[in-house]
């Protein structure tokens, strides 16, 4: 299964929420600290609840196979790490990043596994915020 296969009554993930998104991980790392606990303050208010987790690992998934620290610019200028993640969890497919990163599997051992990340981080958008128990 790729990405682009989860796109029935999915709400997209719009630009400014995963450039915020990888804006709050990459300043976490930075600061040598986990991701995860950055991303659940932005995704849980939203109802997210999975979000944080799905996006964490696919952000430790592309730093490894990018083989540096991934950049974060501000809201208005997105870099083209931001750029790339968001594209990638737009399209669903992992060569629409516009040449970003060479995620084709004979180049980038970890091509699968980042492909099921992006459709944790697409199932966790379209799933429905928890309601209230009564």
């Amino acid at each position: 299964m790729n990405a682009s296969a989860v796109t029935h009554d999915q709400p997209l993930l719009s630009t400014a929420l995963v450039v915020q998104a990888t804006r709050r991980w990459c300043g976490a790392r930075q600061r040598a600290l986990p991701g995860g606990p950055a991303l659940h303050r932005l995704f849980a208010p939203l109802g997210l609840f999975m979000m944080a987790a799905s996006f964490d690992s696919l952000m430790l998934l592309v730093e490894h196979a990018a083989g540096r620290p991934l950049l974060a610019g501000v809201a208005d200028q997105p870099t083209r790490d931001q750029r790339g993640i968001d594209a990638l969890l737009a399209t669903g497919e992992i060569a629409a990043a516009d040449g970003w990163l060479d995620f084709t599997a004979s180049r980038c051992p970890l091509a699968g596994t980042i492909d099921c990340a992006a459709v944790s981080v697409r199932l966790a958008a379209a799933s429905e915020p928890a309601s209230p128990r009564a």
